[in-house]
């Protein structure tokens, strides 16, 4: 008897998940045959704009939204709802001579409805029009600036200027970001430890808003061994009345500098001009005058002197 009822309840339990089974199946099929129905709903879909005339720039605007009225399957109108949310509309032929700029969707119908799943159709689209702002993009060559210095080899530095080819690139843009652009600036020099000339092709950084017409040019620089060298040169003095004399305490001055190596025996003392101004006299109460550098050897750098002001005894 006691085997008669677990045999039964077994049995009773193996026919409920048979049923559960076949009654989850069953609503399984039931949603799908409903979903491949097709159905007429709306949904909300964002524009992105295509085919944008290269001299236009629209202005950054939030998203522009539409709501389109389409038929097609339950599957497909799920996939609009929860995923799909975006339609490309273009503007290749819209004209952009006037100041108010309209997007006629109505008359983008086959196209919008082409990027729709194939047996979706799409029956009405709100708003019909869409309103654009842009600017018209101005055209002006920008100079390109020089890079910030590369990183040499201990001894070694840049002699010369910098060669920049081209030295300006043509910009598109709008009239208020290109008019107070002053400069294109080039990508940083990867290499360190450079002991040898440049010659490399480097991007340009891009700006925003701004359309390079040309996005990297040629860098080129020569780079030598350097040598620092010393020399003791005379100050002179500028806007001296003819009626007085003055002395100065020293008189010279050590100039410290970096050459190249091949030029180091050629620079000679007579090369530095140093001067003091009479006129400061009368700004300091400290008898004292800065010393100002007012030539120099080509190709010299880091060039610093001692002192950097003296003291002065005026003579009538």
């Amino acid at each position: 008897m006691q085997f008669n009822s677990e045999y039964f309840r077994f049995f009773k339990k193996k026919r409920l998940r048979f049923f559960s089974f076949f009654f989850a199946l069953s609503f399984l099929f039931w949603i799908i045959t409903k979903l491949s129905n097709p159905y007429r709903s709306q949904v909300s879909l964002e524009v992105r704009f295509v085919d944008i005339p290269s001299t236009v720039v629209l202005k950054s605007d939030p998203p522009i939204g539409l709501t389109a009225d389409i038929t097609a399957s339950g599957f497909q109108l799920l996939i609009y709802h929860f995923f799909k949310s975006q339609i490309d509309v273009t503007l290749a032929d819209t004209d952009f001579s006037k100041e108010a700029v309209q997007v006629n969707l109505l008359n983008q119908k086959f196209q919008l409805e082409q990027q729709l799943f194939q047996s979706a159709s799409l029956n009405l689209i709100s708003p019909a029009q869409i309103n654009l702002s842009f600017s018209e993009l101005k055209r002006k060559k920008i100079a390109v600036l020089s890079p910030e210095e590369p990183s040499y080899r201990a001894g070694f530095n840049r002699s010369g200027d910098w060669l920049i080819q081209p030295d300006s690139v043509w910009v598109l843009g709008p009239d208020d970001k290109v008019d107070t652009l002053r400069g294109l600036m080039i990508k940083r020099l990867s290499k360190v430890n450079i002991d040898n000339d440049i010659y490399e092709n480097l991007k340009l950084l891009g700006v925003d808003d701004i359309i390079l017409e040309q996005e990297s040019v040629l860098l080129e620089a020569k780079v030598n061994r350097f040598t620092e060298r010393s020399i003791v040169s005379f100050i002179n003095i500028k806007n001296l009345p003819d009626s007085l004399a003055i002395k100065l305490f020293p008189q010279s001055l050590e100039v410290s500098y970096l050459v190249p190596l091949d030029k180091a025996v050629e620079i000679q003392a007579n090369d530095f001009k140093f001067y003091c101004d009479f006129l400061d006299t009368k700004k300091n109460s400290d008898n004292s005058l800065e010393i100002f550098l007012e030539n120099h050897p080509s190709g010299v750098q880091n060039i610093r002197w001692k002192p950097e002001k003296v003291d002065y005894l005026i003579r009538k």
